[in-house]
This record gives C-alpha cells, sequence and structure tokens, in this order.
C-alpha cells in the first residue's frame, strides 16, 4: 500500500489517497477543502478514487466531496450515520458549508464493518468523542485516526457532540488494540505510531488506566 498525505484547506487537514491494491485505482480519506489541487494531483499520479471515507463529517475533512463528486459522480462517499445530519448545509459565521447529508451515493459505515476498495481491505473502528459518529480506519497495519488521536495529542471533545467519556473510552480501545506497533495518521499534523503515543501521549496513557 502506498500512502500520500496531501494537507488541504484553511485547517490544515490531512487529506490520504492509498493506492497500490489496484493499478489505477485509489481510496481517499478525508479529502479536505481544494479539490482543484486534489484533481490535479490525482491526474498526475493516473489515480481514479474508487470511494471517499469519512473519519467524521465536520467540515473540513470533507469540503473537496463536491469537486470530486463533480468529476465522477458515481463516486461513493462512506460516513457513520452519527455524522449525518438532516441538515444539508451548515453555518460558521456568514459562510456556509455542504454537510455530509449534501452528497450523492452516500453510505454508511458500522461498527466492525469490512469494505473492500481499490484492492486494499479496511476495517472500521467506531472510535466517538471528538464527534459522535468518529471512525477510526485500519488498512493493513495503519491506523487512520482522524480527529480522534493526534501526535502527542487528542481531537477536542467541547465542539457539539463531543463528550469527554466517549473520548477516553475510544483512547483506551486504540490503545489496546493487539498491535505491538503501527503507523498513526491523524487528521491534522504529522504521522506517529502506536507505541510512542502508548508512551508519550498523556491522554492515552491516562486512558489505559
Amino acid at each position: 500500500m502506498q500512502i500520500e498525505c496531501m494537507i488541504l484547506g484553511e485547517y490544515a487537514t490531512n487529506c490520504y489517497i492509498l493506492s497500490g491494491g489496484q493499478a489505477g485505482r485509489c481510496v481517499l480519506i478525508d479529502p479536505a477543502d481544494d479539490a482543484p489541487r486534489l484533481l490535479a494531483r490525482l491526474d498526475n499520479a493516473g489515480l481514479v478514487p474508487e470511494a471517499v471515507l469519512l473519519t467524521h463529517g465536520h467540515y473540513d475533512h470533507l469540503l473537496a466531496v463536491p469537486g470530486l463528486q463533480a468529476r465522477w459522480p458515481a463516486l461513493p462517499v462512506y460516513c457513520h450515520p452519527l455524522d449525518i445530519p438532516e441538515d444539508t448545509v451548515e453555518y460558521e459565521g456568514r459562510r456556509a458549508f455542504p454537510t455530509v447529508a449534501a452528497f450523492a451515493n452516500l453510505r454508511t459505515l458500522c461498527e466492525g464493518g469490512r469494505l473492500e476498495l481499490a484492492g486494499l481491505a479496511f476495517t472500521v473502528l467506531h472510535t466517538p468523542g471528538h464527534t459522535p459518529g468518529s471512525v477510526t480506519f485500519q488498512c493493513e497495519q495503519a491506523l487512520f485516526t482522524g480527529d480522534t488521536l493526534f501526535l502527542e495529542s487528542i481531537g477536542r471533545t467541547d465542539f457539539a457532540g463531543g463528550d469527554d467519556r466517549q473520548m477516553a473510552q475510544s483512547l483506551a480501545r486504540l490503545a489496546a488494540l493487539p498491535l505491538a506497533d503501527c503507523p498513526v495518521y491523524p487528521g491534522h499534523d504529522s504521522p506517529t505510531t502506536l507505541a510512542h503515543e502508548r508512551r508519550f501521549n498523556p491522554w492515552l496513557r491516562f486512558a489505559q488506566r
């Protein structure tokens, strides 16, 4: 599996392009704002996305989806149902942003679900706390944690839908995964490893008690 990270949008969100399982195909995790740049990169690499996987429904992780679906109308978008609102638009101040509910070909994720996409196998771990529907994707030995687990930090729980208790439970679950070590690709900031976080992340250390 090849993993490329593009840092996109005003919140420097990590968009991951996963390829190598099937020639010319890829999977996108959290395609953040800047669809033109992402499309140019896919064209340059000769890749067509088979699916979009969302770690959660915050707009900074999904704003490239309309541009992607304009190019590939049948492109499916996967999200946990707890992060799919009734409204198709949300507002921050005077700015309006699409929600997950605005997208075509929307498909839901579930705890323990298995996805076979672009020749790659994904397992879905429901890891709420940052949002009710936050998930972590495991592909081979890699974890894509969205805004649940960062390098020596964690996602905020003070937004609507955030929950400190659920976050602690999700962190404990990640810490207890039967993996001696594995790379961790978060929604923001630099990649890390599970072993590093078990040792140096104070929130993960507390959650293991």
